[in-house]
Order: C-alpha cells, then structure tokens, then sequence
C-alpha cells in the first residue's frame, strides 16, 4: 500500500502553487478544508504529484459552480505563465 498523497508532498509548475494559494485564500473559511481534501482526494485517485497551471484551470472549470469560476478566473489569468 502506498502512503497517501498530501498537499505538502506536491511539485507545483509555473505559477500554479499561486494560483491555488491565493483561491484558497479567498475561499469561506468554512470551505477551505474541504477544497484541501477534495484536492487531495483527486491527487490520491489520478496519482498525480504534479500540479500544473493547467490543473488549476481544469479543476474550476470541471469542479466549481459557475458564480464561483467568474469569481476565480482572474486569479487563473492574472498567474498564467503556462501553455495548456
């Protein structure tokens, strides 16, 4: 069995460690945990150590409500250094 993957045994490429920092920033409080674990969860299931901008981009666009990408987006924009 392998040990489970958490946010602090990630790599992070580009500006994605931004990116996810400053969303999480701007979360409720109440959600922060729950994004952590749901983003932790997709790490563990697809076994991905590597976050790339273009991970950021494809989990608002697959995961988040529409008020909540229009809310994120420039967030993506004002960090995106990446080609997806």
């Amino acid at each position: 069995m392998t040990d489970k993957i958490k946010l602090k045994d990630l790599s992070w490429t580009g500006n994605s460690k931004k990116m996810f920092d400053e969303i999480m920033d701007n979360l409720p409080t109440m959600y922060r945990a729950a994004v952590k674990k749901k983003f932790e969860v997709w790490c563990n299931q697809k076994q991905v150590t590597e976050i790339s901008e273009y991970n950021i981009i494809h989990t608002l666009e697959k995961y988040a409500p529409k008020k909540i990408q229009e809310k994120f987006m420039p967030i993506y924009q004002k960090y995106k250094s990446e080609e997806n």
